[in-house]
């Protein structure tokens, strides 16, 4: 009984982790864009719900390739990866890929109505970053 009580415990911590563990890395990610970006206050306050939306919506598009990665991750880590798993992921990738430049391409026009072209750039840049350089691990900057 006891073991159960632990196990429930256990499922229902690990599924609470996973939405604020996202939520976490978007507000990392905002906030080292914002901090490495340079920008005033008004414009950063106009800026920062336009990134975050820009966030989710990429999020969004590369999230079938993420699933799918996930999916095939003990496979890819032990080197038993299929000729029919590789293909899924070598399409899932593409797609994702173009589905991502869309999104960039949709909000570059947003994002210079808040910012000079230069700082459209640099926001670009830095959201794009590793997560290991966002949270200071990452060495080769």
């Amino acid at each position: 009984m006891r073991k159960l009580l632990l196990a429930a415990i256990c499922c229902i911590t690990l599924t609470a982790v996973q939405p604020a563990q996202a939520g976490r890395k978007t507000d990392l990610r905002v906030a080292y864009t914002m901090r490495n970006m340079h920008i005033d206050k008004k414009t950063q306050a106009a800026f920062e719900p336009l990134l975050r939306q820009y966030l989710e919506e990429k999020k969004a598009a590369t999230q079938a390739y993420e699933d799918l990665k996930d999916k095939y991750k003990a496979a890819r880590k032990a080197g038993t990866i299929t000729d029919s798993q590789a293909t899924q992921l070598l399409d899932a990738k593409f797609k994702a890929d173009a589905a991502e430049l869309e999104v960039k391409r949709k909000w570059r026009p947003k994002f210079a109505e808040v910012l000079k072209p230069k700082h459209v750039y640099m926001a670009f840049d830095y959201s794009g970053d590793k997560m290991s350089k966002i949270e200071g691990s990452d060495k080769d900057e």
